[in-house]
């Protein structure tokens, strides 16, 4: 089975359609809900945050699969110059971006060491792990998490649990297309083959890190190359 947290994010309402329709999917969203039904999808509004999260793991435990992967592509973006962020700013960003996502982790923890087996990927970007001028909150949170893997991963390797990060670079998505003319040619021209990503390549990412035992602590680029 599949947990997706933030699938009301544009990238992942995007690639939900494209995961067997075998599998149970459990997308998490916070707001709105997504538009996208299939029967082997169950909906459940969560604020990850708020470590309230009986309701998903009852779910799993009816479930005949226990084999886990999941995915979180849950994220607060909130970019500023670093001499104007506060105290306030730090801990919303990583109550999104890593607190809320690790109290998950946990509960799914027990879960996975039972049946011997577990995926866990964390979704970021190019920008966010390079740095880029003005995201210190968001690139701090994103490599904060990268550690958190590099620990994880060693503490439970032993019972088949990989802990793998995927660094996204620019897809058509919304929000790209919502940018200024300039800015998006300045992007494209970043690229070496001066074009977004395709969709299928996220989903290519996720079910590869699910099918392979060995590749642990690690970061996968998907970014053409920027």
């Amino acid at each position: 089975m599949y947990i997706f947290i933030g699938s009301n994010s544009g990238i992942s309402k995007k690639i939900l359609s494209n995961f067997s329709k075998k599998e149970l999917i459990i997308a998490l969203y916070n707001t709105s809900k997504p538009k996208i039904f299939m029967k082997n999808i169950v909906y459940k509004k969560c604020d990850i945050r708020k470590n309230k999260f009986k309701s998903i793991i009852n779910l799993i435990k009816k479930n005949k699969d226990k084999k886990i992967t999941l995915v979180n592509f849950s994220s607060l973006k909130n970019d500023k110059l670093s001499l104007k962020i506060t105290k306030k700013d730090f801990e919303d960003t990583f109550d999104t971006n890593l607190f809320g996502y690790f109290n998950l982790i946990k509960e799914l923890l027990p879960i996975m060491m039972q049946n011997n087996w577990g995926r866990i990927i964390n979704i970021s970007s190019t920008g966010g792990l390079r740095g880029d001028v003005g995201t210190s909150l968001y690139t701090s949170s994103k490599i904060a998490a990268v550690g958190l893997f590099n620990v994880l991963s060693k503490e439970y390797a032993k019972f088949n649990i990989t802990f793998n990060t995927i660094s996204l670079g620019s897809f058509d998505t919304g929000m790209f297309e919502k940018l200024p003319k300039k800015i998006k040619d300045k992007i494209l021209e970043n690229i070496p083959s001066k074009k977004n990503g395709t969709f299928n390549n996220i989903v290519n990412g996720i079910k590869f890190l699910k099918q392979s035992n060995y590749v642990n602590r690690s970061v996968i680029k998907i970014d053409g190359g920027m």
